[in-house]
């Protein structure tokens, strides 16, 4: 692979204005075809193959003429009067009337459920009112009328907080579009003018999805210094930059067009944008590192071919580790995930290519200017040919107080990473939802008013659907209920339809079942279908979305469920948006240690091919666990649990952190691994495990210490810009993308320098010999692949050789 590599990297500097060109008519052709066929980008989670999807198609079938619960764009408004005042105070409805008929005027014709829609205190006073009428006709307590009507209403009971809700067509987006954004927002600044408090929220208002540029040019210019400080020059420290925007940049083309045909969430295209950035930087700077240590004594387009088929081996074995990790989260079988997993692999994909080619091209054009620019007094760029002093730096300074110490490194790795890993046991998980929206935005002072004025349980409402199509009329379950409705219809002398008793009765055998549950605050009848056989039942919790113990509520409906189902012979399915969020969370969560296990053994695979040990993959292994441990941990520490007050708004972590900062964490740490350990098996090759005499170490001590004093500086170079690139993104307004880019900047943090830079050498140094030791028989099976380049150094020596005979 080598030798391929250093003739595509040859080639691309010769060609150089082919292949500048073919990249930017690429990027030109995307951008011109993502800009004509690009949709919008939605803000919704769903998976299939989950009890809740497979309720909502229920629910669809049975009742085809209502919203889909999961992707209905729904409006709730809610209004509080101020303090001392009603919401029934007559200057307060007026106020309301006007908000309301306000969005009625402008969003005519674009309604699509208006039961709950209207003057909070008129619609509550009509709703409740049905409910006792309904009872009544059916001869049901008034107790259970009474606490039915207290959870359909749409004002407190003390009159102060009120609310409408509605949903609106909004296409094939589940969010309301722009124009309908500001007349919801025009529509609560009337309210808000008049005295009152307005807030609105729903699954249809949503925070607007919008990218900070501020993140990648805070990130870009943190990763400039970086570089500059890396080369010492302004020209060399460019090219990393601009190799990774047009990597990138071709990616995220590729997502936004993808949007023609899958829906996409959207974090998909910042997730991308993060790690295309961090590892587009990161591969060209290796690259370019090599280039700048193989021109002293090659020429410039001999030195593009070897740094790219040294360095852009490791760089295709480092990329293919970060692919294969993004692209395995399709195992977990959710569509949303294996998207965003799979585009984001596309991205590094691309971005490898683009290192690969489109690096040692730029070289090729800026020839021996390739260093020039050089700033005082930073990194030492010596010009061509002449002899570079070899120096202490601070990276030989370290491997070599790591090796007088290396227990000690070691136990203080463990003890420290091993303490931040402790708060994981406390982890929460929730998708995002208004409950879980910056203190301070509309949507979630919403949700709070709507906590405050009618409990937790209103912002987490299911939604059981019941087919009674095969209610079994002799279920001894039913029999009390069959025999009020024969007597009633004896004493009303109306005829007794037996079949259509038994579907009414479990209806009510259902609501009973679940009304007795402790652990919910009601169930009531909501809907029967036009034929009455099926019907819908609304559930209330006493908790909220993002409260554990909602989970936990949900898995009690189910199990209540199963044996109704046995009781009744009818069947049930739990639906609605907290229902499908939970499912995807349960099923995140299940998915976490296939995962985990799967890219742990890849890891092992992996560098066992690469470095032909047997332990230095168990350690790499056991490094990578250590470090996205502390990672899960700290972020846990400060993003749920509000550490020092630094979070604002501390919750659950979004569903999917866990399972990606797992992925992409494995990634970038075997990027550093391969990097690192690649350089000293270079030296322990080139020194056929003979110490060289030059100095007080054995052979695998040299091995070590020279090989991570060679990538130490550009290992730490490429850490530092991964992690200004990760924190950059904290500034975004996706909660997910804020946590996200805190969790990785940990993860790299904590692997990248406590493992890679010290347990890794420590570990090696402990073991001696046994570092590089392999059994034969494993040796012969495993495939060989010269990461290290010593077949294309052979191959490079023996042209020299040729060409040096032809001559004489």
């Amino acid at each position: 692979m080598a030798q391929l590599l250093y003739r595509l990297g040859r080639w691309s500097f010769q060609r150089k204005w082919w292949v500048l060109s073919t990249w930017v008519l690429i990027f030109a052709i995307l951008g011109g075809v993502a800009g004509f066929f690009h949709k919008p980008f939605t803000s919704q989670f769903s998976i299939s193959n989950t009890p809740s999807i497979e309720a909502t198609h229920m629910l669809m079938e049975k009742f085809p003429e209502i919203n889909n619960p999961v992707t209905a764009a729904s409006v709730t408004m809610v209004f509080k009067a101020p303090e001392g005042e009603k919401l029934t105070d007559s200057a307060n409805r007026e106020a309301m009337d006007k908000t309301v008929s306000f969005l009625q005027d402008k969003l005519d014709g674009q309604f699509t459920d208006t039961v709950r829609f209207g003057d909070p205190v008129e619609v509550n006073e009509k709703l409740t009112g049905q409910i006792h009428q309904l009872y009544g006709r059916y001869g049901l307590p008034d107790a259970s009328a009474e606490k039915d009507a207290e959870t359909v209403r749409t004002l407190s009971s003390d009159e102060t907080i009120g609310f409408t809700s509605f949903t609106l067509d909004a296409g094939e987006s589940p969010v309301v579009s722009t124009d309908q954004r500001k007349i919801i927002n025009e529509a609560m600044d009337l309210g808000r003018s008049a005295g009152l408090q307005v807030e609105a929220g729903g699954q249809g208002f949503g925070a607007p999805i919008e990218i900070e540029p501020m993140s990648e040019i805070i990130g870009l210019g943190v990763a400039f210094l970086v570089l500059l400080f890396t080369f010492g020059s302004l020209v060399a420290s460019g090219l990393p930059l601009l190799t990774a925007i047009i990597g990138v940049g071709i990616g995220v083309l590729s997502i936004v067009f993808t949007t023609h045909f899958v829906d996409l969430n959207n974090v998909t295209p910042t997730l991308a944008v993060m790690i295309g950035l961090a590892v587009g930087i990161d591969y060209s700077l290796f690259v370019l590192s090599r280039y700048r240590a193989e021109r002293q004594h090659r020429s410039n387009a001999e030195a593009a071919g070897v740094a790219v088929g040294t360095a852009g081996s490791a760089v295709v074995f480092a990329g293919i580790t970060v692919i294969v990790a993004l692209a395995a989260l399709s195992v977990a079988g959710i569509g949303f995930l294996s998207a965003m997993g799979l585009l984001a692999a596309l991205t590094v994909f691309i971005t490898v290519l683009v290192t690969l080619t489109f690096t040692p091209a730029l070289l090729g054009v800026v020839g021996d200017k390739v260093f020039s620019g050089r700033v005082p007094f930073l990194a030492h760029n010596q010009r061509k040919g002449k002899r570079r002093i070899s120096r202490p730096t601070l990276g030989s300074h370290w491997v070599r107080f790591v090796h007088k110490i290396p227990g000690t490194a070691i136990a203080i790795v463990l003890v420290a990473l091993g303490t931040l890993s402790l708060p994981i046991q406390r982890l929460e998980m929730a998708l995002p939802n208004d409950t879980t929206s910056e203190i301070g935005t509309t949507q979630r002072q919403a949700a709070d008013l709507l906590t405050e004025g009618f409990g937790a349980g209103i912002n987490a409402p299911l939604l059981m659907v019941i087919d009674a199509k095969d209610a079994n009329p002799h279920a001894p379950a039913l029999a009390p209920y069959m025999s009020a409705q024969e007597a009633k219809a004896k004493a009303e002398n109306q005829p007794f339809d037996e079949e259509q008793a038994a579907r009414f009765s479990s209806f009510l055998y259902t609501v009973d079942s679940l009304d007795s549950m402790f652990t919910i605050k009601n169930a009531q009848l909501s809907g029967v279908n036009n034929d009455s056989t099926a019907a819908q039942i609304l559930i209330t919790p006493n908790t909220g979305p993002a409260d554990p113990a909602t989970m936990k509520i949900s898995h009690t409906i189910r199990d209540r469920q199963e044996e109704i189902e046995q009781a009744t012979g009818v069947k049930l399915g739990t639906t609605g948006l907290t229902a499908v969020q939970l499912d995807i969370t349960e099923e995140l969560s299940k998915a976490m240690p296939i995962y985990l296990g799967i890219v742990v053994g890849l890891a092992i695979i992996l560098l066992l091919i690469i470095f032909r040990s047997l332990l230095i993959p168990v350690v790499a292994g056991l490094g990578f666990l250590l470090s996205v441990g502390a990672a899960f941990g700290t972020t846990v520490l400060f993003w749920q649990e509000g550490l020092w007050g630094l979070v604002p708004t501390p919750a659950p972590l979004v569903s999917f952190i866990p399972i990606f900062l797992i992925g992409v964490t494995f990634g970038l740490a075997m990027d550093y691994q391969v990097f690192l350990v690649t350089r000293m098996r270079e030296q322990w090759i080139e020194s056929h495990g003979v110490a060289s005499g030059e100095s007080r170490y054995n052979a695998v001590e040299e091995s070590i210490i020279f090989g991570f004093t060679r990538a130490a500086r550009v290992v730490t170079a490429a850490a530092i810009i991964m992690i200004a690139v990760f924190v950059a993104f904290i500034g975004q307004p996706l909660p997910f993308i804020k946590v996200f880019g805190f969790a990785l900047a940990a993860g790299v943090l904590f692997d990248a320098f406590f493992i890679r830079m010290t347990l890794v050498p420590a570990s090696m140094f402990l073991l001696g010999r046994a570092t590089w030791w392999m059994p034969r028989w494993l040796d012969r099976i495993l495939p060989h692949f010269d990461v290290e380049g010593s077949s294309l150094e052979k191959f490079l020596a023996d042209k020299t050789h040729e060409t040096s005979a032809k001559k004489r």
